[in-house]
């Protein structure tokens, strides 16, 4: 059986164009560059940066190398021991990104939240990042859950990924950004 020459090219665009389709689903349906987010990528109530909620400390360095500064931080009903990465000179730091992971004792828990600081330059797939104003935030975002201020200072909670995320602005600009807990606190947290 002959075929036409614009057949036989139809087809082969065709099919082209099908092996396209099926490699971007495999892609998509694998997790490479998906809801888990990647290099300057935000995944409210999951991950910063392709670093999830409930990764290791060893899964944090392979990633983003040493940190600038490891430490302890209390909070009203856990501890935690964290790992600052920032920019700049050590005199004048800038934070970039702090991972806080549950303090077991002798041992580091897993990622329990992600503070985002004013040097991250990484947005949420809606363009939400530090710096972003009070408006482009409203209009990307659903009405925060809860809401306070004091002075210049506005914080607002949500719920996403049945996590709490909280946006902090000053002067109607998104100054610094968290996400977690990968263990819940139901005494701090409006998500459970």
């Amino acid at each position: 059986m002959k075929y036409s020459a614009s057949f036989l090219s139809r087809l082969s665009t065709l099919l082209f164009l099908s092996t396209l389709l099926f490699l971007f689903l495999c892609c998509k349906d694998l997790g490479i560059e998906s809801s888990e987010g990647g290099a300057g990528i935000i995944v409210p109530g999951k991950s910063v940066e392709g670093i999830r909620l409930g990764d290791s400390r060893e899964t944090v360095e392979t990633r983003l190398g040493k940190p600038s500064s490891i430490g302890w931080a209390d909070g009203l009903y856990r501890g935690w021991r964290h790992y600052t990465y920032a920019e700049g000179s050590r005199l004048n730091p800038q934070v970039r990104l702090q991972f806080l992971f549950i303090d077991h004792g002798d041992t580091y828990g897993p990622v329990d939240a992600i503070a985002i600081g004013p040097a991250y330059v990484g947005t949420t797939k809606e363009g939400i990042g530090i710096g972003s104003t009070h408006e482009s935030v409203r209009h990307a975002f659903e009405p925060p859950a809860e809401a306070f201020s004091s002075q210049n200072i506005l914080v607002e909670k949500y719920c996403f990924n049945g996590r709490r995320f909280e946006i902090h602005f000053r002067d109607s600009v998104v100054s610094v950004m968290s996400t977690g807990y990968y263990v819940p606190i139901p005494e701090e947290d409006l998500c459970y």
